[in-house]
């Protein structure tokens, strides 16, 4: 079984927080914006479609900042037969968002958004991913 080409947004606002969305399905489940990269797409136009289909935000409200590498993560047993992977490979991008008069909407996967810290988004993130965002934050931020 292989691991699932996916991308991350880590996207802040002028205040240096981090954007993350309450799941639909799972309600208190709070993640970044992510999604799967397509057949024949680069990872970053795969995380401008997946932002924009989740959040509403458009991609000429971001810029985007840098990049990690790759971070690979397991899925627990029941969302791997559910999945069909084994797990993911995730880019993390950092995104600003460079209009402030965008306003995340809900959509089919989030029902609500907030503006919270970078520890804040590690404390809410679902365990099996704490990991790999941790290490994506440290990539990113240099902490």
């Amino acid at each position: 079984m292989e691991f699932r080409p996916n991308a991350a947004a880590v996207i802040i606002n002028d205040r240096g927080l981090i954007l993350v969305g309450q799941r639909a399905d799972i309600p208190g489940s709070w993640q970044l914006p992510q999604g799967g990269i397509d057949q024949n797409e680069n990872a970053e136009k795969a995380i401008l479609r997946e932002v924009e289909e989740e959040t509403g935000i458009r991609p000429q409200a971001l810029r985007i900042i840098k990049k990690t590498s790759e971070i690979c993560y397991n899925f627990p047993a029941h969302i791997e037969k559910k999945m069909g992977f084994k797990g993911q490979c995730q880019i993390f991008f950092l995104l600003e968002l460079i209009d402030s008069d965008c306003v995340p909407e809900s959509s089919d996967e989030f029902s609500s958004f907030e503006w919270i810290t970078k520890e804040e988004t590690l404390n809410r993130i679902v365990e099996f991913k704490k990991n790999s965002y941790a290490e994506a934050f440290r990539q990113i931020f240099g902490d």
